[in-house]
């Protein structure tokens, strides 16, 4: 990988932040892998995500809606347009080519290994630890 990124918190924009990155990565050329951990990875998997108390006003979402759509983020939810979700974009980051994994260790601790959603892959704690280590680039966002 040449760039690896690390999700530990599931708050939308945080998520968004983490994914827009890594897409834009992607598109430039660079081979990109997502790491949720910890709380992003446990809300993920059951569908829970948090928003900022400073988000959650529906004028904000509305303007978060139009201006994600203008830049090309998906962001819409497949139920409600009008509402924000962020599976459509975790379906286009791996539609664009980044990798999208779930941490091993907090897999295992949450037992969620073999039970992970299609679109977040398994990794093996050595092959895991090997990515970061050759990985020139090893981002967190928050």
């Amino acid at each position: 990988m040449d760039m690896i990124v690390i999700c530990r918190e599931a708050v939308f924009d945080s998520i968004v932040t983490t994914l827009a990155v890594a897409m834009a990565a992607q598109r430039s050329g660079k081979a990109v892998g997502v790491v949720f951990t910890g709380d992003a990875l446990n809300r993920l998997c059951t569908g829970v995500v948090r928003w900022p108390e400073s988000l959650s006003g529906m004028e904000v979402r509305k303007t978060i809606s139009k201006e994600a759509k203008e830049m090309g983020l998906s962001v819409a939810s497949s139920l409600d347009p009008r509402e924000l979700d962020v599976q459509p974009l975790l379906e286009e980051a791996k539609d664009t080519g980044v990798t999208l994994y779930a941490c091993p260790l907090w897999a295992r601790l949450l037992k969620l290994t073999n039970t992970l959603p299609e679109w977040l892959s398994e990794i093996e704690m050595d092959r895991f630890v090997e990515e970061i280590i050759s990985s020139p680039k090893v981002i967190g966002f928050l």
